[in-house]
């Protein structure tokens, strides 16, 4: 589906902030006073999801030249389905991240049903050292369904702990499990932080999980952009893949995992990540690589040495685990990157795409032979 100026959703309608319904149960509260309190509350989610939806759908419909939507209504299907929310199945859907506004302008394209129940509005885990700096953007954040995440906090940081009960409660939350903005020349993977790994492990029903690829954004706001900084740069082809879920596929990996407490065996994996394939970087100076990205070498390297090991103590075995299923996660997101190129045309698919940053170019900051910044240096240049 192609889009010159994309088709675009009527206002959201937002759910009553669950932390009212948390708070208001801790206290006594008079029953007047608390539907006055949860009414209030939901009037200023509900305000500001539309003045948000308002903005994506007119920054994809004017601000961009061409909009590219694939998958859309297999996606829709899992959304909306009924067996899926009487089986408390939540929805978890990922992504690659490569501008600022990639959250919330890729919802922009979904269709006005999707808002008319709570179950089918998003949660999604929000930085806090960005997002979450004084009590108006907290207010507005969390009104728009954001979970208060703080990068470095460790995997058992109660945003995690939040997003593993909104699945259980069937409904839908989405990551950026790169854990930032890729500001880099090429749109190779980050390695994924844990989070999604244990939301997966500890949700009491295994989520349908949906990988999505996008492409085009990092036009909309690149890093770095002459001012003003907060206007996004119009005429961009943008593209929006939703992949088939992959829920039957990681599903063997993850109950391995959850009844031995340890890896999954080499065979539950796909072929590619199961033995090392021959290195493409063989300049050993460029630590990034194994710690920062996803390539054929350090993915299959990471599981095939994760397979071998088997002396270390339960804990790390777990922590193992973990990292086993974000590299399978990382993995099938990949491949929705390799199938969206492979259907615009590109000449070589698996070959990465390129992006318009030259962010890590900036011959102030040292950066690896492949231009993707360490954690440390993401933070400094605020992505």
């Amino acid at each position: 589906m192609v889009w010159a100026t994309a088709r675009l959703a009527k206002p959201f309608t937002a759910a009553a902030s669950s932390s009212i319904s948390a708070s208001s149960s801790a206290t006594r509260i008079p029953r007047s006073a608390a539907a006055a309190s949860m009414s209030s509350s939901a009037s200023s989610s509900t305000y500001t999801i539309r003045a948000v939806a308002a903005f994506s759908r007119a920054l994809l419909r004017y601000g961009c030249r061409n909009v590219t939507v694939r998958g859309l209504d297999r996606f829709l299907t899992h959304l909306h389905s009924s067996d899926r929310l009487a089986s408390h199945r939540g929805l978890l859907t990922y992504c690659n991240h490569i501008s600022v506004l990639d959250e919330p302008t890729i919802w922009g394209t979904l269709p006005p049903s999707t808002f008319r129940n709570p179950h089918t509005v998003r949660w999604t885990l929000g930085a806090s050292d960005i997002m979450f700096t004084s009590p108006l953007l907290s207010r507005f954040f969390r009104s728009g369904q954001c979970i208060e995440t703080h990068r470095g906090g460790g995997i058992y940081q109660p945003a995690i702990d939040d997003a593993i009960a909104k699945l259980d409660a069937a409904r839908w939350v989405h990551l950026f499990p790169e854990g930032y903005v890729n500001v880099s020349t090429s749109s190779r993977l980050r390695r994924f932080k844990w989070g999604i790994a244990r939301m997966l492990l500890e949700a009491k029903t295994l989520p349908t999980v949906v990988p999505i690829w996008i492409t085009g954004f990092d036009r909309l706001m690149p890093e770095p952009r002459d001012k003003p900084k907060w206007l996004p740069r119009f005429g961009a082809d943008v593209t929006i893949d939703f992949g088939e879920p992959i829920t039957h596929s990681i599903e063997p990996v993850v109950r391995a995992i959850q009844h031995t407490h340890d890896v999954a065996p080499p065979h539950l994996l796909p072929e590619q990540l199961r033995s090392p394939a021959t290195p493409q970087h063989t300049e050993a100076s460029d630590k990034s690589i194994p710690s920062q990205v996803a390539t054929e070498r350090n993915t299959s390297s990471l599981v095939s040495s994760l397979t071998q090991t088997g002396g270390e103590p339960a804990s790390v075995r777990a922590a193992l685990a973990r990292s086993q299923l974000a590299a399978l996660l990382r993995f099938h997101l990949g491949q929705v990157g390799v199938q969206q190129r492979r259907a615009d045309g590109a000449a070589d698919p698996e070959q990465d795409g390129t992006l318009v940053h030259t962010e890590s170019l900036r011959s102030a900051a040292r950066h690896a032979q492949n231009n993707v910044l360490r954690d440390g240096e993401r933070k400094n240049v605020g992505v």
